[in-house]
């Protein structure tokens, strides 16, 4: 009878074992990173890492997660959806992560997304808040930041209250895909309430690099206020272009266009385009930021720093907060609870304090619009953060 009792409680213990989520032993916690690490926009994926690595060391420091050290490990997507999925399989059914930080772009997490369903893996999507990301809303699935489609109507709004030229023609320029008609909203919206005449439209396909024939598209319709959809080389060609025509104009842009290498790129056509992002760019947040940052990454990697890593810094921050309200008792549904029951939870000021308890789960969506003086390649604030 004994050995009957130790066989039982032996058999317990195992369907205990498990039965335990992956990704957590008595040490560690196993975190996926899906990014872009190779490619012309390797610099975003290398700053997402960044975050996740500056956050990771700082929990590490502090005792961890009651006790369990965060292990990252990332996945190269390079961009391509497709790559996505596999580096998530790969993570999930190999690595056997416990959640997943590092998201890429909009086609890409959503190429993630039946992976995520499946497994009821708590992930915050931090690079890429496309609507499509939070509508519908996904169980485990929380999203940090503003809209494209908000960005892009508060530049406009802007432009329009207090710099649009006299009989202003506004025109768009989006890649035709899911992050390009996310921008089209925001356009339309602006359009639409401001009364303004509607010049051209124009989508192309990612990766184009010639803009020649669409910039002149827009010089024959007398496109003066420009919502320019384009990303890093991209956008500052669509510039370029514009200044070999000597169009006189205002332009919006992607808030990948306040990173140190797409100003250095696109303040060559010296105009002084706007951007509107839910991180603070400038001020005490920043400085403090970067005076940590300093104690666990090496000089090449500070130089490397950009929005991207703020806002990855965060979503790790907060992805703790919530493991660590779990106990010793960690789970994948405890933690998306926690992650549901999250307010104003504080990150430092880099960007607004974060608070998923809303129906759509997304926080972080207050704007603020910035100008870029072409010269100096610096950038001032025009606004307060405010939500659209």
């Amino acid at each position: 009878m004994k050995h009957l009792k130790l066989a039982a409680l032996a058999a317990l213990l195992g369907t205990s074992a498990m039965a335990a989520d992956p990704g957590v032993t008595d040490t560690e916690i196993k975190i996926g990173d899906v990014n872009i690490m190779t490619g012309p926009a390797s610099f975003i994926g290398r700053a997402v890492a960044i975050g996740s690595k500056i956050a990771a060391a700082e929990i590490n420091e502090a005792g961890g997660v009651n006790g369990r050290k965060i292990t990252i490990i990332t996945e190269d997507d390079g961009y391509v959806p497709a790559r996505s999925f596999q580096a998530l399989t790969k993570l999930i059914e190999v690595d056997e992560i416990f959640a997943l930080n590092g998201t890429s772009g909009t086609a890409n997490v959503l190429a993630m997304m039946p992976l995520i369903e499946e497994n009821n893996l708590p992930t915050i999507v931090s690079t890429a808040p496309n609507e499509l990301v939070y509508d519908p809303v996904r169980p485990s699935v929380f999203t940090l930041g503003g809209s494209y489609s908000n960005a892009f109507y508060a530049q406009l709004k802007y432009i329009h209250e207090n710099a649009e030229p006299e009989n202003p023609v506004y025109g768009l320029i989006r890649q035709d895909d899911d992050f390009g008609l996310a921008i089209e909203h925001g356009y339309d919206r602006a359009i639409k309430e401001f009364g303004v005449k509607d010049g051209a439209r124009v989508a192309f396909k990612k990766g184009t690099s010639n803009f020649s024939a669409e910039v002149v598209q827009f010089r024959s319709a007398g496109v003066n206020v420009l919502a320019n959809g384009g990303i890093i080389s991209g956008a500052a060609n669509i510039l370029s272009e514009a200044r070999k025509l000597g169009m006189d104009m205002q332009s919006a842009q992607v808030w990948s266009e306040d990173m140190p290498l797409s100003v250095n790129l696109a303040a060559e056509a010296g105009y002084d385009y706007y951007v509107a992002d839910y991180v603070a760019l400038t001020g005490p947040a920043n400085d403090a930021f970067m005076e940590k940052a300093k104690k666990y990454v090496s000089d090449e990697e500070i130089a490397a720093i950009n929005r991207y890593t703020y806002v990855t810094y965060a979503s790790l921050m907060a992805m703790a907060e919530a493991m660590k309200g779990c106990g010793q008792d960690l789970t994948r549904e405890c933690t998306i609870e926690n992650l549901r029951k999250m307010e104003n939870f504080d990150v430092g000021g880099i960007v607004a304090p974060l608070s998923f308890n809303n129906e759509k789960q997304l926080s972080g969506t207050a704007l603020a619009v910035y100008q870029i003086d072409a010269k100096t390649k610096t950038f001032t604030q025009k606004t307060d953060f405010i939500d659209y």
